[in-house]
Formats: C-alpha cells, structure tokens, sequence
C-alpha cells in the first residue's frame, strides 16, 4: 500500500527542521521564526521544472542537490549566510523510489551548509521543484547589482562553460561536427561527466559571507556570463571592459578538443554556471587572492568596471558574438 501525502512528508522530509531561532518547523500551518537582532533578511525563490532545467530521467539525486544549489547561489549573491529553506514538490505520482533519493540529493547539500527544511508542499502535476530560501546578513554589509563603481575589478569564481557544454551534449553528441561520446573519462561518456559536474557544482555562500567585507556587488551567474554582467551594468549605470582570453575554462574543453570559438562562446553565454560575478576596488586584490586561498577557491580577474558602454575584447581586439544569454521567455 502506497503511502500517503503526509507519510511521504514525514519519512523523507522531516529530517533537520530545527535550528538557532527556528522556534517552529514542519508539522503546522506555518513555520515560526525569531530573528536575531541586528540581521537582515534576504529571501529568494526558484523553479527547477522537468525539460526546462533538466533532461527527462535525470537522476533524482542530482534534482534534489541542484534544485537547493541554484537557491544557496542567490544568497551567495547577496553575501548572506544560509538560514533555512521552504520545499514545494510538484510531481505526476507519488513515487516513493524518486523521493528516496530527491531527498538524499537535497540534505547532502543542506546539511553541508547546515540550513534546516522548515516547510513546504506536495501535490500532482508535471515534475517541477520550487524552493524558497532565506539567509542572514550583518546589517547593512551586503552584495547588491547597483553597487558596482568605475574602476572595480571584475572577478569569477570557479570555471565557466561546463554546465552549458552538458546541454549542448544533451540534445546531441556532435561538437564541432565530431562524435566525442567515446571520449571518456572515469569511465564516463561525455555527456554523463559533464552533467554529473553541472548538476553537482560547490555552493559559494561560506566565501561570498566573507567576500562582504571586500566587495559591495556581486551576481550569480545563471542565465551567461555576458547577460549577468550586463545586469550589473544597467544597475549600477556603468559600463564595462571584459577580457576574453582571461576567462577560466574547465579542463574538459581542451580533452574533447573543442575549438576556441565555441569555448569563449560557452563561458560568455552557456549558463548554468552557479559561480559568482563580483566586483570590487583595485587596492583590494591582494586580500581577495588571500580570502579565495583561504577558502579554496578558484578566483580570476577577468576585466574592468568603467564608464561608458560594454567591450568584450580579446587579447586587446574587439571581440564579436551575436550569442545571447538564457531567458526564460
């Protein structure tokens, strides 16, 4: 006998709703928070829909990890510690085995970052995630799109191109009119490898938390490098200069020999990266190496805040793609 909406609930999602100020979790109407004093809230919701933001018969492991993922990128953002987190599941049954390993993928990542599930919802329709999540910032010390000034550097985080090599994989194995799926590595074809590391990519809140101290603005990069960075631009009104040639690429692109063009064209516009586009002033990039080399994490410069309009130039040279970013309509 198949169990029912609230057994699901409670076998596979009341695992870790406490924690410091959560004065009430799953079980009621509402959650019950008392907020320290001093915090600012910052809030965000996302929606991982079936054929949309992943492939049909992806693992439900991979969907629970990364439908949390692209929400802790939000509050990594906004420089804001990981507080806790609302789950509405939508899916066609009520499939114990799919729930079983959804929440395994889901609580490998909370409990990383130590973010309890205080509520949410089940119901029936097409396979779609949404989470609402909420972090904590120091009063009035956050990262925000309109914070950007001339003569900031501009930074990454980690590589950029992979996740959006994986979709180009997904809907064919041709790259650059050649089969690369016997290219494999740990034993993987290179549509499995590339979207094991896309679906699984590090959370950057515990950097980004310290990255306030040295930062004023940041995004996430989701929809392409170019199209997030021009988010910046119109919210700040400034311009800005990036440096092609100084983009970091994952080591993938080299071993299925992809040609240059379509590696610059995957990191300006692939998405999915999760990584962090941040700025900050030139004096301190010293303590920003020192602050990625305490955190272990990969950081490159890769161009200038500056007035005017948005250059993307390589090796000195006006660089020209007519590619745009991911929108959703």
């Amino acid at each position: 006998m198949s169990l029912g909406e609230f057994e699901l609930i409670k076998k596979y999602f009341c695992q870790n709703d406490r924690g410091t100020g959560i004065e009430l979790g799953i079980g009621d109407d509402c959650a019950l928070l008392n907020l320290p004093e001093n915090k600012t809230l910052a809030v965000t919701t996302d929606t991982q829909i079936e054929g949309i933001h992943f492939f049909k018969d992806t693992s439900p492991y991979y969907i629970g990890y990364k439908s949390l993922l692209v929400n802790l990128s939000d509050l990594a953002a906004m420089g804001a510690k990981p507080y806790c987190f609302t789950l509405s599941v939508t899916m066609p049954d009520a499939d114990e085995k799919f729930l079983e390993e959804f929440s395994k993928g889901l609580f490998s990542l909370a409990s990383k970052v130590n973010i309890p599930l205080i509520g949410g919802n089940t119901t029936k329709g097409q396979l779609s995630i949404t989470i609402s999540a909420y972090g904590l910032l120091d009063g009035g010390k956050s990262l925000r799109r309109d914070m950007a000034k001339a003569g900031d550097d501009i930074y990454v985080t980690g590589t950029l191109g992979l996740p959006g090599l994986a979709v180009e994989l997904g809907y064919r194995n041709l790259i650059n009119g050649k089969d690369i799926s016997d290219k494999l590595i740990d034993g993987r074809n290179a549509f499995s490898h590339c979207y094991e590391k896309s679906m699984l990519i590090e959370n950057r809140c515990e950097f980004a938390s310290s990255l306030v101290n040295y930062s004023r603005c940041a995004i996430d990069i989701s929809d392409g490098l170019a199209g997030d960075l021009k988010h910046i631009m119109e919210r700040s009104k400034v311009g800005a200069r990036l440096e092609v040639e100084k983009l970091p690429k994952p080591y993938e692109f080299e071993y299925y020999c992809l040609d240059e063009k379509l590696q610059d064209k995957l990191c300006l516009y692939g998405g999915g990266d999760y990584e962090l586009l941040f700025t900050a002033p030139e004096n301190n990039y010293d303590k920003i190496v020192e602050l990625a080399s305490a955190y272990a994490v990969k950081v490159s410069k890769i161009g200038k805040i500056k007035n005017g309009t948005f250059e993307i130039l390589k090796h000195g040279k006006m660089y020209h793609q007519n590619d745009k970013s991911f929108e959703h309509f």
